[in-house]
């Protein structure tokens, strides 16, 4: 459905969940790939039954997010390799719901570094590129319908991920006449490894899908769907949007 043969695509968390989907989903459109995790070995272990160890088209760096430096590193060895990026995916996240009256501030930093100022950065560093070479580009941020919904012991993780919507907002008016586009998807509830322990309870499971209108919980590959749309031609008008893929989710209140 998607061309994106010779096109540079940079995706940081791409270990597992929906950040590998949207990577095999970018590869088997025909993107060259540069892929990074905390653990270069687990991005390799998890692509290895759609990668060759030696494809030219798939970069693998480990990189911390939450660590400016090494977002700066992983975007100048994807431009160092390939010359360019043409698309880059905010993806790295992680989640430690618990009662605010219990938030440590190791725990906000670490929800805080790696949910916004990690998108924040990656942002800033991809956009800078794109701006060298004057010929645009596509910025995804995934951020959560966490940013609309009120979830008790989600206090932090919403906030950054409100920001991250805000974010592209203004991001997407401040390099438009540029030719980047920055959009941001806002996943609800996905089967990821991120909230496996909350859904091992089959009542927990159970209440979700009868909460959610469509009536069940997504698949990554309907994030990646997203993605693959908003960082195409296809949707060469659409910027500073927040695309809820979310079965309807938003739509409920309490």
């Amino acid at each position: 459905m998607f061309d994106y043969t010779d096109r540079v695509v940079a995706i940081t968390g791409a270990s597992s969940g929906i950040g590998l989907e949207i990577a095999r989903r970018f590869y088997l459109a025909g993107a060259n790939l540069a892929l990074c995790s905390r653990s270069e070995e687990r991005v390799r272990g998890a692509v290895s039954s759609w990668v060759k160890a030696d494809d030219p088209r798939v970069l693998i760096v480990s990189a911390d997010t939450s660590i400016i430096k090494d977002i700066y590193r992983f975007c100048d060895i994807a431009v160092e390799r390939f010359g360019r990026i043409d698309v880059w995916v905010n993806n790295a996240g992680i989640e430690r719901p618990m009662p605010t009256i219990d938030m440590t501030q190791e725990i906000f930093d670490a929800v805080v570094n790696t949910n916004f100022r990690g998108y924040f950065f990656g942002c800033q560093r991809a956009a800078r590129d794109m701006l060298q070479r004057g010929k645009g580009g596509s910025i995804i941020n995934i951020g959560s319908v966490n940013a609309v919904t009120v979830v008790p012991g989600q206090a932090v993780y919403a906030a950054a991920k409100a920001a991250v919507s805000q974010m592209t907002k203004l991001f997407a008016r401040e390099w438009g006449r540029d030719g980047i586009r920055v959009n941001c998807v806002a996943p609800g509830s996905i089967p990821t490894k991120i909230n496996a322990e909350k859904y091992k309870d089959p009542a927990a499971d159970a209440a979700m899908r009868e909460k959610i209108p469509i009536g069940r919980r997504g698949d990554v590959s309907e994030i990646a769907d997203a993605v693959l749309y908003l960082a195409s031609e296809q949707a060469s008008y659409i910027t500073g949007q927040t695309l809820f893929v979310d079965g309807g989710l938003t739509l409920v209140h309490g």
